[in-house]
């Protein structure tokens, strides 16, 4: 009587106790599911609870993970066994269990290329450089090397790539894989189109913005409205149309290149007129848009000050224009006056104390029925130059005439912008 009394009390502890994991796949979802509804408990986030989630889901995953001998698992079990270990941090593991699946007698094209595709976005965790690239150039290259059958992973791979490349503003490799995506996405069906329409018109996009840092503007409008064309019909989601929200604001932006530009306006500035109204003509002006936060930015600083140590003299100059965000680094709800004395600041560290800069308004934006809202209206800056991403950088020659746009920074631009501010310093 009594032992029947004592399994009756443990019975209901014992169906409350999770289910032990059947397959690696299944600790990946426990881990997402694990993180969704912490994220939720933990609400309003900050960095520290973030953290703390992480470690915990970590821990959960390797608990999950350990209840696997990998000798005994299929390949399919191996690559999500790896996936476990990749998003728990330990890189080492899983390209052991990646060098595993491609060593597996039973191995099928779509395990070892499912394999591929993990080593590739577990290596894009890696710091970035030139080396690690240059790795990751040969991963999509064996990966493409597999045909037809390894088709899904490999559009995976070049849209991970083409990203990176993006957000590195790297040209060649937005190029490459830009093409690639481009190219594929001639062959698919209304299906495909569907579900693909945002890559394949950020390829577009990506590419077009490569080609006219480059000073190519026509033939990155080309792509552009090659790409509206094409894909311009696409609706991601009620109230999403891909013409409106990624071709055309790209079209108006580069349609710029060639007629005057607006002058900079602002209710304050550094180093500004006592009109607060500075207009463009009458030098060769690098005007850039950026902010504090800006990492990309922040990388184009270097270079922007040796161009202007080289052609100041000839009658080249800088002007920066950015916001007021309420924030700055850990600081939040900064009041106007101290995040403009944090902004002289951090010009002055990237020794830009000098430079005419331009400080607009915060300006609050939502979205509203899928169309971007802004309170009490958008940058006039921001609307003048059609500012969609940051550091946008403008060459305008000595007439007040926009002469290039580029979005996005990397070392590689510099020797370009000072071979055209040299043909715009020449120019009567």
């Amino acid at each position: 009587m009594l032992l029947a009394l004592l399994l009756s009390l443990a019975m209901p502890a014992l169906a409350q106790s999770p289910a032990p994991p059947a397959t690696p796949a299944d600790c990946l979802k426990a881990a997402r599911d694990f993180t969704s509804r912490r994220q939720k408990e933990m609400a309003p986030l900050t960095l520290e609870k973030m953290n703390q989630i992480t470690s915990e889901k970590n821990a959960q995953e390797k608990t999950c993970a350990a209840a696997f001998d990998a000798k005994t698992l299929t390949p399919s079990g191996l690559v999500s066994l790896a996936q476990v270990h990749g998003d728990m941090g330990d890189a080492v593991g899983a390209a052991a269990l990646i060098d595993a699946v491609k060593r597996h007698p039973g191995a099928t094209t779509a395990d070892i290329a499912g394999a591929d595709l993990l080593q590739i976005t577990t290596v894009l965790r890696e710091p970035k450089g030139d080396e690690r690239n240059a790795r990751l150039e040969k991963m999509v290259d064996a990966l493409d090397a597999l045909g037809p059958a390894a088709f899904d992973q490999q559009f995976a791979a070049h849209a991970s790539m083409n990203s990176y490349y993006r957000a590195d503003d790297i040209d060649a490799g937005i190029i490459k894989h830009s093409t690639w995506l481009i190219n594929a996405s001639r062959a698919f069906t209304p299906a495909q189109r569907q579900t693909t329409g945002m890559t394949i018109a950020s390829a577009h996009v990506n590419m077009a913005e490569a080609w006219a840092g480059q000073g190519m503007t026509d033939t990155a409008l080309a792509v552009l409205r090659d790409g509206k064309a094409k894909w311009g019909d696409i609706n991601p989601r009620p109230g999403m149309n891909i013409a409106e929200m990624y071709f055309q604001p790209e079209i108006e932006r580069l349609e710029l290149v060639g007629l005057p530009g607006a002058a900079i306006v602002a209710p304050r500035w550094f180093n500004g007129p006592a009109s607060k109204e500075l207009p463009m003509p009458g030098h060769v002006t690098l005007l850039e848009f950026t902010a504090h936060w800006c990492g990309p930015c922040r990388e184009s600083y270097p270079g922007v000050n040796r161009l202007r140590a080289k052609y100041a003299p000839q009658g080249f100059r800088v002007v920066l224009s950015t916001q007021l965000y309420g924030y700055f680094g850990a600081e939040r709800n900064l009041p106007p006056e101290d995040e403009v004395a944090r902004d002289k600041g951090y010009f002055a560290e990237h020794e830009l104390s000098d430079v005419p800069v331009a400080i607009g308004n915060k300006v609050n934006a939502r979205v509203v029925n899928g169309k971007v809202e802004y309170d009490p209206a958008k940058d006039p800056n921001d609307v003048a130059y059609r500012v969609g991403g940051i550091p946008q950088i403008q060459l305008i020659d000595k007439q007040g005439r926009i002469r290039l746009i580029m979005v996005g920074y990397d070392d590689a631009n510099e020797a370009r912008l000072a071979k055209m501010i040299e043909t715009l310093l020449n120019e009567k």
